[in-house]
């Protein structure tokens, strides 16, 4: 428990101007909820009331909920607390990793835990730190009670330690697994647009439409189209924003959501309706499938995968400009009765203005581009797609080394639905 005194001790005001800082973040200050549960657990917490922090009790005075509320059914703060834990270790993993004092919320409660952190002892005065007889302790099995810390003497010997480290700290592995393709994005300021493609439509009157994949702008060969309106008694023009694909759909609704658990502002746009402005001094991710037409066509960023509609030709994929040793040159959807196997690549360019970036996530068809979403926020891909680049020299055989490129994956399916989503290779891309 906390000190006696009716003076609190020095720690709490570190502890108080951290929680302040953490609720100003751009982790966590758009969400209300996670505020309020995150102040309620310190300040609850410092004064010694940790009893009142029950999953029950927080649910009337965090959530609002009646007094008839049963956390069996209604899971919201067992849900708020996940998510917070996360925001949490973002928040420490970027903003807060010169914090002097971090704030934890362990899993199985809802006690807050002040932890002093790696820079603690660096020109700090020990005397505002929390000591182990000051700090919250945790309850454990058989209703006794530890310190949340060691004791005085070997607290001083784990700062001691972590002065060592922090001396050492150019060793640390402090790239997340999505430092390569999410890093600028995560640690930008700048609000996120997440959009999705929208496929070209023909519309013959009484919600009659039809969908030919090889025609995706009005300027393109419609005569297939045009026949079948002949041989119906239909006139169809083009009729844009009726459907979209349902792995675009979902692959959108994923990224948006694990952008936004990292703290990043996050909105969802429909790709027809982005212009230029729309993207001022904002990061773009679109998630659409390689025919859909959206505003990437204007910018003309480079590419060396490019998707070829297969209009002419033995069918749609991806082209591999100067294939390495091992490498196809055009990688094309194969597969038998309802097991699939397709491609997707996976772009990162400069944005419009310095500190943006543009996410490009797109598939041969509909499902593949859920696949490149998928990978995009899995952290066994990400991981593994870090080590790759980081093993890349300066200038090698991939190209000069930086900070944009493409990565080409395979994509397993069963009845259209995304299994898997594989590593095939990668090339990097010029910033310009």
């Amino acid at each position: 428990m906390t000190s006696g005194t009716s003076e609190a001790p020095a720690w709490h005001s570190v502890a108080l101007a951290e929680l302040d800082r953490i609720l100003q973040s751009r982790f966590l200050r758009e969400s209300k909820q996670l505020c309020a549960l995150l102040s309620h657990a310190v300040h609850e917490t410092l004064a010694g009331r940790e009893d009142g922090l029950k999953e029950y009790i927080l649910g009337l005075q965090v959530f609002n909920r009646p007094p008839d509320y049963d956390p069996r059914n209604d899971a919201i703060v067992r849900v708020q607390a996940s998510l917070l834990r996360k925001r949490l270790a973002d928040y420490y993993e970027h903003e807060g990793r010169d914090s002097v004092l971090r704030i934890e919320l362990p899993r199985g409660g809802y006690t807050a835990r002040f932890v002093p952190a790696k820079n603690a002892a660096l020109g700090v005065e020990p005397a505002v730190l929390p000591q182990a007889e000051d700090l919250p302790v945790q309850q454990l099995g058989g209703g006794r009670y530890w310190p949340a810390l060691l004791t005085g003497m070997a607290l001083g010997a784990l700062l001691v330690t972590l002065v060592a480290l922090w001396l050492n700290r150019d060793r640390w592995p402090r790239k997340p697994a999505s430092a390569a393709l999410w890093g600028a994005v995560i640690d930008s300021k700048a609000e996120t647009v997440v959009s999705f493609g929208v496929p070209l439509f023909f519309a013959g009157g009484s919600g009659f439409f039809v969908r030919d994949t090889a025609v995706n702008t009005i300027f393109e060969d419609t005569r297939r189209v045009k026949h079948l309106g002949d041989v119906l008694g239909y006139t169809f023009r083009p009729q844009e924003d009726v459907y979209t694909g349902i792995g675009d759909a979902i692959g959108t609704h994923h990224v948006a959501n694990w952008l936004q658990d990292r703290g990043v502002q996050t909105t969802v746009a429909n790709s027809n309706y982005l212009g230029l402005s729309d993207i001022e001094n904002k990061n773009l991710v679109v998630v659409s499938s390689a025919r859909f037409q959206t505003l990437l066509q204007q910018l003309q960023r480079p590419n060396v995968f490019p998707f070829d509609p297969g209009n002419d030709g033995p069918g749609s994929g991806f082209a591999v400009l100067n294939p390495l040793p091992g490498e196809l040159p055009f990688y094309r959807p194969t597969g038998t009765v309802g097991v699939n196997t397709s491609y997707a690549v996976v772009s990162l360019w400069p944005g419009r203005q310095p500190n943006t970036r543009i996410l490009y996530l797109s598939g041969i068809e509909t499902w593949a581009t859920q696949g490149a979403a998928n990978y995009s926020i899995d952290t066994d891909r990400l991981t593994d797609l870090q080590r790759r680049i980081d093993q890349d020299p300066p200038n090698g055989p991939r190209g000069k080394k930086g900070p944009y490129f493409q990565v080409l994956i395979r994509v397993e399916g069963k009845n259209n639905r995304v299994r898997t989503s594989s590593y095939v290779t990668h090339r990097y891309l010029p910033a310009n």
